[in-house]
């Protein structure tokens, strides 16, 4: 049997997964054998002349053959980096994607101007709990959180997340339909919800259509859980409350006139560092 290195068969699989229009082949093909052989990505290049057991071969090709049927490589692999923190993922959660990092970015730097040192945000949609984790995990004051999603299964990946990060006891886990489980004001509501138009769900890419379309479908223009959320949060707000939401591309203008029509004010769109707008910012104040 012919006895493959490392470089052989990362060259092998890339031209494969070009094959097979992977947006990026080298990378997959990298993260994928990194895996198999329990070694950081980098370490790959130190051992290229390196030969493959069969047995890692195997496992390999196994996993190769799952990836260019679009099964997305953070689920093969069970992990997905977000703000420099290793999240576990499963296909029960939404994948956290470098575009969300955006809004981390922008809640820390609110939390960072609050004047109160104890604060409490509620993340709606938590999924993996990449969001509601990376804030606790990152900011400089005393958070405590809440992560609501509807799916049982995605809060159990969300609670394994918080025991690796060690910040379980400060997130209180709820099921149920968006802000409905909350029984407590909170400083600051964070969300990436649905918000892909459902007539476009039919045309997205294989590997986005194996994650959960509960997490993917925001009705007809995208906007449904948008407008739940806003309203449910004027009663879930402290005074002077802030809310921040992610929003897909086209759709900030509308975010932001649904808040208008709640009276939220200060209302703020934020474009990521593509020049997306990719952030809707707004605070509330009770009459």
């Amino acid at each position: 049997m012919e006895s493959l290195t490392v470089k052989e068969i990362l060259d092998r699989t890339t031209d494969f997964f070009k094959e097979h229009d992977l947006d990026t082949p080298r990378l997959d093909a990298e993260i994928l054998l990194a895996e198999v052989l329990e070694l950081e990505r980098i370490r790959l290049y130190v051992n290229f002349d390196q030969p493959l057991e069969k047995h890692e071969v195997d496992h390999y090709r196994e996993l190769v053959m799952s990836r260019s049927k679009g099964i997305p490589v953070a689920y093969l692999v069970g992990k997905q980096e977000f703000m420099s923190l290793g999240f576990k993922v499963t296909p029960d959660v939404l994948i956290p994607r470098p575009e969300t990092e955006h809004l981390v970015e922008t809640a820390l730097e609110l939390i960072a101007e609050l004047e109160q040192d104890e604060i409490k945000v509620a993340d709606v949609g938590t999924g993996s709990g990449a969001i509601i984790i990376s804030l606790i995990n990152l900011a400089d004051k005393d958070l405590t959180g809440v992560g609501i999603d509807i799916s049982e299964q995605a809060l159990k990946v969300a609670q394994k997340n918080a025991i690796k990060h060690q910040v379980k006891g400060r997130i209180e886990f709820k099921t149920g339909n968006l802000l409905e489980p909350l029984d407590d004001l909170v400083d600051l509501i964070v969300s990436n919800p649905p918000y892909i138009p459902t007539e476009q769900l039919a045309s997205l890419q294989q590997e986005v259509k194996a994650e959960p379309m509960l997490a993917l479908d925001g009705g007809v223009e995208g906007l449904d859980y948008y407008y739940q959320i806003i309203k449910q949060a004027i009663t879930n707000l402290r005074a002077n409350g802030l809310i921040l939401l992610e929003v897909g591309i086209d759709q900030a203008r509308n975010v932001a006139e649904i808040l208008a029509e709640f009276n939220f004010k200060e209302i703020e769109i934020i474009e990521d560092y593509s020049g997306i707008e990719r952030v809707v910012k707004a605070s509330y104040v009770k009459e």
